[in-house]
Order: structure tokens, then C-alpha cells, then sequence
């Protein structure tokens, strides 16, 4: 396996914003983030199925856990949508 950042669809730099979260069941969450300085957005989840309890039986090297996994898109949006949401909220406040 290589180690590499993702890349963000919009902008390019690698996504450098990691969170691990736990949901009500206790599946955890991973989210991916670009924080990179452009006005571009984008966010999405790895909703990975797993609970603490299915890390506690990793016992034995290699062998794998079978979980079914989900992809969800947060948000995104491109630099010139985003420039344009932001300043058209700025001008009705």
C-alpha cells in the first residue's frame, strides 16, 4: 500500500481535514475535508459500519472483519458557487 492523501475534486491539494466520529449506534465516522485557503468546499463521510466492539475482536493479523461501508457527500461546492452564495448572503443581510 502507498500512503496518500486524497485529492480534492475541486481544487486539487490533497484533503488535509480528518475527523473520527461515532454515531448514536456507536458506528464510527470518518470525514474528509478540504481546509486548503481557497473559497471552494468539500465534505464527505465514510460511514464505516464498525463499533468498538468489532475493533476489540481483531485478534488475529491479516484476517479481515466484513462490514458493509457507505459514502455520503456533506457538501461541495465550487469556488465561483461558493463566492456567489457568500456574497449574495452578505448583501441581504
Amino acid at each position: 500500500m502507498i500512503e496518500e492523501e486524497p485529492p480534492c475534486p475541486e481544487c486539487g491539494n490533497p484533503l488535509t481535514g480528518i475527523r473520527v466520529m461515532k454515531d448514536k449506534r456507536g458506528k464510527i465516522t470518518i470525514e474528509f475535508f478540504c481546509d486548503e485557503g481557497g473559497e471552494d468546499i468539500f465534505n464527505f463521510q465514510i460511514v464505516t459500519g464498525l463499533t468498538d466492539k468489532d475493533i476489540g475482536r481483531l485478534k488475529e493479523k491479516g484476517k479481515a472483519i466484513p462490514k458493509e461501508m457507505a459514502v455520503r457527500l456533506i457538501e461541495r461546492k465550487s469556488e465561483e458557487r461558493a463566492t456567489k452564495d457568500y456574497d449574495s448572503h452578505i448583501a441581504n443581510q
